[in-house]
């Protein structure tokens, strides 16, 4: 509590822009069940290595997150551990999320703890060999922002790619053991779990097509991005800035090499 008030003193935070991240980062998404209330847990993510269901994120103090101080959630988000010492499966894509900056984690927080509380009780993974996690992570866990070019532009981009929106997650193809080969192959499209996504660096989109999804999820064809990705361009990068969308369409263009 401490370290949250001081953190909301340097700054005040700013929950509707904590909105925007969380729908950049659908949240939603992978924290509300078909039958249940946002964020209230219970969605099932099925991968190679077993099924997990998205945690109770609504301020609810016994099944949710309004137990927690600030510093369990950014201990959560950065480092990929639970307020009671134990590391999370990275099916919660804390890998990408290590990179988040401190003001983006306040206004998140804040943001997180005007959704309406909701005792739905968290439904167990269903996934074995526990001991593997921590070898996973010695192996392919590393804390902190990935590098990007000495450009501001591209730098936004990227942050806004692989930070907020943890784009490779779905989008980036994966080593046996499940870690985003985002070094050599970002963004290249990938046919497996937990989301199959399409390359994004292959698309034979104008920058003018890039935008036209990014704001309203249509594609060249008239087709509409619908599930996962629908409510991502719908809730986060529908309202994202000009500038911001244009720093994602630079990433993308960045990482698809001249052209």
């Amino acid at each position: 509590m401490i370290l949250w008030l001081g953190l909301a003193l340097a700054g005040t935070p700013d929950p509707e822009w904590g909105g925007v991240l969380a729908g950049l980062a659908g949240c939603a998404s992978c924290h509300t069940a078909d039958d249940g209330a946002p964020f209230a847990g219970g969605h099932a993510i099925e991968t190679d290595f077993g099924t997990f269901y998205g945690s109770n994120i609504t301020p609810d103090p016994e099944h949710g997150i309004g137990g927690w101080s600030f510093e369990d959630f950014e201990r959560a988000m950065l480092k990929g551990v639970s307020p009671d010492g134990h590391a999370y499966w990275p099916a919660f894509p804390y890998p990408s999320f290590t990179g988040l900056s401190d003001d983006d984690l306040v206004d998140l927080w804040a943001y997180l703890q005007q959704v309406p509380a909701d005792p739905r009780p968290d439904t167990p993974h269903e996934v074995g060999g526990r001991w593997r996690l921590p070898l996973w992570r010695l192996v392919a866990f590393r804390k902190g922002p990935r590098p990007a070019p000495d450009d501001l532009v591209l730098q936004r981009g990227a942050y806004l790619a692989n930070a907020v929106g943890h784009c490779g997650e779905c989008h980036t193809p994966r080593n046996g053991i499940g870690k985003v080969l985002w070094r050599r192959h970002d963004l290249e499209g990938t046919t497996e779990g937990p989301r199959p996504g399409p390359s994004l660096v292959a698309l034979d989109w104008s920058d003018g097509d890039l935008e036209t999804f990014l704001m309203m999820g249509m594609e060249p064809d008239g087709d509409f991005a619908g599930g996962g990705m629908g409510s991502i361009v719908a809730e986060g990068t529908s309202r994202l800035s000009v500038e911001d969308r244009a720093a994602l369409i630079a990433w993308i263009r960045y990482l698809a090499g001249p052209t």
